[in-house]
């Protein structure tokens, strides 16, 4: 019953651009997906890397992009700017019904590091923590503590600066006509 003016997919990805670092915010202006016809987003927004800022390409895969070879394969491959695992799909139900679409992901890693193994196994298909693999996983790997907190420490810095970057876009957003 609702017809928002935009809908605004939002959340984390991961950087394939050895310039982007965690923090960093990637506009969408075009969304790729292996397979699928790539979805070309009609708004103008220049980058600003002082900003802290790039507009350009996101991949969206159907798994986690956890090492720095398969993110550099993947980047060359398609030439976007970082990956992440929803907004292609939000993207193509937005154009289907004729709706205002807009992406903004945030890097919760970048190119410096693989993601730790245990990352796969740790959440559940709908993005939640699996406790019983946290355990297992710090059974297995003690050293896998220092490498969950890193990622949490990244996500927390990449959340805040996402928040802040919203609060201007979405007003920005309400404004236009």
């Amino acid at each position: 019953a609702h017809h928002p003016r935009w809908v605004l997919s939002c959340g984390f990805a991961g950087a394939m651009d050895e310039a982007l670092k965690v923090g960093d915010i990637v506009v969408a202006d075009k969304l790729l997906c292996p397979s699928q016809p790539p979805i070309q987003l009609d708004f103008r927004m220049p980058s600003d890397p002082a900003g802290g800022w790039r507009v350009g390409g996101l991949l969206t895969m159907p798994h986690i992009v956890r090492t720095v070879a398969e993110k550099r394969t993947l980047a060359a491959e398609h030439g976007a700017l970082a990956v992440d695992m929803e907004t292609y799909a939000v993207a193509a139900f937005c154009r289907e019904q004729h709706q205002k679409f807009f992406a903004v992901r945030v890097c919760s890693d970048d190119l410096s590091a693989d993601l730790p193994p245990e990352v796969l196994s740790l959440l559940g298909a709908t993005g939640s923590m699996r406790w019983g693999a946290v355990v297992g996983a710090l059974w297995k790997r003690p050293g896998s503590a220092q490498d969950m907190l890193k990622l949490r420490e990244q996500a927390t810095v990449a959340a805040e600066k996402l928040a802040v970057f919203l609060d201007g876009i979405v007003k920005q957003l309400h404004a236009a006509k």
